[in-house]
């Protein structure tokens, strides 16, 4: 469903019957809705995972009601005894539209669990928004990466470039983008399987990122930079304003601020 508080960017939600006991052997039940997340370190992984902190909150920015207890959702859910810190569900079912629909609870997963020798842990902080081929948003979507992968440099989804390229992909949807993120899937499991470069390989990402920039990147973007510098004054007494303009339309043309003509130019 959509994120009515950000532009474009999507999450899976789950409406589960839960039950936990937690470390002081308290008891917790009950029925709400959940945010899921996938296991971004194994690409072959389909299932979706949440945690007993991932609980959305009954007055929440989604627009998520709660279910009475006479009515049939509720008794639907499948309720089951889960760890206090994962939930393990079924493969996400895509629906036509923005709409998209969470699979049943299946069983549990233990906390220390490992999925194909890779330690299961929801990413933190706020993912990039899903990303359509608008041209002027690239640069943004790639800072949004970026500042995500900050947050989780530690995360194997991150140290591990084949599975950063994988991740990265994940945020590619709508028509404009399905087929050039379909074939760089493609690529991906022929560097891997075809020519059987290391999954821990750096060039993956280079290459990956390169063609990306080459195929979405506004190509005018350096062109206007250079005009709009040519064409830049300062506007009263305000040099404050001049010197930032200034330095970031040297910044996007590329040239050396220590060169002569840019001394000149300025």
């Amino acid at each position: 469903m959509k994120d009515p508080t950000q532009e474009e960017r999507h999450v899976a939600v789950e409406f589960i019957a839960y039950g936990f006991e937690d470390e002081e052997k308290a008891i917790h039940k009950g029925h709400t809705w959940f945010l899921l997340t996938q296991n971004s370190q194994d690409p072959a992984d389909l299932h979706w995972y949440t945690r007993a902190t991932d609980r959305i909150a009954k007055e929440n920015h989604l627009g998520l009601g709660h279910y009475r207890e006479n009515d049939s959702k509720f008794s639907e859910g499948q309720n089951t005894t889960l760890p206090p810190l994962e939930i393990a569900v079924a493969p996400q079912i895509e629906m036509s539209g923005s709409e998209a629909i969470g699979a049943t609870v299946t069983t549990p997963t233990n906390p220390t669990e490992k999925a194909n020798g890779h330690s299961i842990r929801a990413l933190s902080g706020v993912p990039p928004p899903m990303f359509n081929r608008d041209r002027d948003k690239s640069e943004t979507f790639l800072d949004k990466f970026t500042s995500y992968e900050l947050v989780n440099r530690d995360s194997k989804q991150f140290t591990t470039p084949f599975l950063k390229v994988a991740l990265c992909l994940s945020y590619f949807n709508g028509p404009k983008v399905d087929a050039w993120a379909r074939q760089k899937r493609s690529w991906l499991k022929e560097q891997r399987d075809l020519f059987r470069v290391a999954i821990t390989d750096p060039q993956l990402w280079v290459d990956f990122e390169s063609a990306f920039k080459d195929a979405f990147t506004d190509q005018d973007a350096k062109l206007t930079a250079y005009q709009e510098l040519h064409s830049l004054k300062m506007q009263g007494s305000d040099i404050d304003s001049y010197i930032a303009d200034f330095d970031h339309l040297i910044s996007e043309v590329g040239h050396n601020p220590m060169d002569i003509g840019v001394v000149m130019m300025f």
